[in-house]
């Protein structure tokens, strides 16, 4: 199915503890922004912790994304993911090392994307 409206993406990061879960929400900003073959913009929120994280082994966070297009030229949502997921994957591994994980999804259901503009805007649904 293709698109060209602004799609919301769930983003799933396991990293050391010691990591910083905003340098990794900018990070991914940045990555997905930048990319080269990606013309997409990449507003990205980080979603709340709910349950404690052990001390020691990898934390696991979660971060929405919406990804707007700028060239308004159509795209797949399997071929977006794949490439959206890679280049958050690059990108962190470059900066944080290569024990860290990504996993991309696009939200697709409606219940998907009303949890997802909860997260980013704090509200029940898109207001704009």
């Amino acid at each position: 199915m293709f698109t060209t409206d602004p799609v919301m993406a769930v983003v799933h990061v396991t990293a050391a503890p010691d990591v910083d879960p905003y340098a990794i929400e900018a990070e991914l900003a940045r990555a997905i922004s930048t990319h080269r073959k990606l013309h997409v913009t990449a507003e990205v929120s980080r979603a709340d912790e709910v349950r404690p994280q052990p001390r020691r082994s990898p934390h696991r966070h979660g971060f929405v994304a919406v990804l707007s297009f700028a060239d308004g030229a159509p795209w797949d949502r399997d071929e977006l993911t794949k490439r959206v997921q890679k280049a958050a994957r690059k990108a962190l591994r470059r900066r944080f090392g290569k024990d860290v994980r990504a996993r991309v999804s696009i939200a697709t259901t409606a219940a998907e994307q009303s949890v997802c503009w909860c997260t980013l805007r704090g509200t029940p649904r898109r207001q704009c």
